[in-house]
């Protein structure tokens, strides 16, 4: 009976033959083909071959390893090396890129013929390949890929084997230069991805909200212009309770080229971040529906649910960029440049160490009034949105943002005090 290939991991194979497992590999010194058998423990075949793998790549065997590996195998190396650094959004990317695109075209390319294979790709893709095995049931999938696309794919596929040279992983095959894709645009140079909206249509969103979780990610959104996706992942931790902000930047992920930034609490934002942090779970998301936090996903449809509602057939073009492009250019007239650019998350205003002691103060009034002057740049934004941007909403729309009720500061140091108290009772738990 003949060997079923069950998993390929780089040069090895597992094999299947009458219920035993073997692992396969080519003998690189003579081209012959050698195995290992692990009887039926499938596991342990496929321990061995990562050991295996893992020999190849260890600096102390650099006499081992491959001179001209195979596309195949260096990918292996990077996705393992990248994974310890990357967000599960972006390590399901890199699997998706290898299989759609990588797997049919560079896979067998050995390292010193993959300069010309990529150029092969890339031009594959711009005469109209969209990969192997693409779903194309759903959006615009069948659609041609944009040469923005197109060189980032380009550049993931260069960036395998330079990556694994620059950290003696593998050697002998020399870098890939850059790989220019024609009809790249910059982004001030691309379409807009949501139209700007009327005063009268904000106030038609806001009265369209049939839930609480879409009315307070609806006001957040409004009151610092968060990208998409932004509010989605924030935490009550994120509420900077003594300094009436809120840290876009949940605890533990790594700012990336898209900043988020601190941003003041202003209007109705104030009643309802204490209402969503008094009633989140124990995941203490603070968009939450019955307690559970949502996904980017949700936060999608929210607003073209919301937007359809409101708008009906004027729905087209609006999401939360829309909000985002309409509330920066209201700002932008009427506060410094430095102030909105650290609100839009172009600039970085506080450090890591900044941010820390922020959400970390030790409850002195002297570190207080240190803190506060390191946030001064929120303060022109703050002003505006109270005096004129809220305001105007309210003009426009039915539902009572509360601007002028004491009761919105009760709620808020009400919630501060309950935050609190989950703090104490998590320190005295662990």
């Amino acid at each position: 009976m003949q060997m079923k290939t069950i998993e390929r991991l780089g040069p090895f194979s597992i094999a299947q033959n009458r219920n035993t497992f073997h692992v396969r590999w080519t003998n690189r010194n003579n081209g012959k083909q050698e195995s290992q058998s692990f009887g039926r423990d499938f596991e342990r075949a496929r321990e061995a071959a990562i050991r295996r793998l893992a020999a190849m790549a260890s600096p102390n065997d650099v006499a081992e390893r491959p001179s001209d590996p195979t596309f195949e195998e260096l990918w292996f190396f990077y996705r393992r090396e990248k994974k310890k650094t990357l967000s599960v959004g972006r390590a399901r990317r890199l699997d998706e890129l290898y299989k759609l695109y990588f797997k049919s075209s560079l896979a067998r390319v050995p390292a010193s013929k993959l300069s010309p294979a990529i150029r092969a790709m890339s031009e594959r893709m711009l005469d109209g390949w969209i990969g192997d095995d693409r779903d194309t049931s759903r959006g615009g999938r069948h659609l041609p890929l944009s040469p923005n696309t197109i060189e980032d794919i380009v550049n993931i596929a260069r960036a395998t084997l330079n990556f694994l040279l620059d950290e003696q992983i593998v050697s002998g095959p020399s870098p890939i230069a850059p790989i220019r894709i024609p009809g790249r645009t910059a982004p001030i140079d691309r379409d807009p991805k949501g139209r700007h909206v009327s005063f009268e249509e904000i106030g038609a969103l806001i009265d369209a909200c049939e839930f609480p979780h879409h009315l307070h990610m609806l006001l957040f959104d409004l009151g610092c212009a968060a990208r998409s996706g932004g509010l989605i992942d924030m935490t009550t931790e994120q509420i900077l309770w003594d300094f009436d902000a809120l840290d876009m930047l949940p605890i533990g992920m790594k700012q990336t080229m898209k900043y988020r930034p601190i941003v003041p609490v202003t209007g109705p934002m104030r009643w309802a971040v204490a209402e969503a942090a008094s009633t989140a779970g124990r995941d203490r998301k603070l968009i939450h529906f019955r307690a559970q936090g949502l996904t980017g996903r949700n936060g999608t449809q929210i607003i073209h649910r919301i937007a359809k509602r409101a708008l009906g057939s004027q729905a087209d073009n609006v999401n939360w960029y829309s909000i985002r492009h309409t509330l920066i250019d209201f700002l932008e007239m009427r506060v410094p440049a430095r102030s909105l650019s650290a609100l839009a998350g172009h600039v970085a205003a506080l450090d890591t160490r900044e941010r820390r002691r922020l959400r970390q103060n030790d409850g002195s009034e002297t570190t207080r009034i240190y803190l506060r002057a390191k946030l001064e740049h929120l303060d022109p934004i703050r002003r505006a949105l109270e005096n004129e941007w809220w305001r105007e909403i309210q003009k426009h729309c039915k539902t009572d943002l509360r601007l002028e009720d004491l009761a919105s500061d009760r709620a808020w140091a009400d919630a501060k005090q309950l935050q609190a108290q989950c703090d104490m009772l998590k320190i005295n738990c662990t």
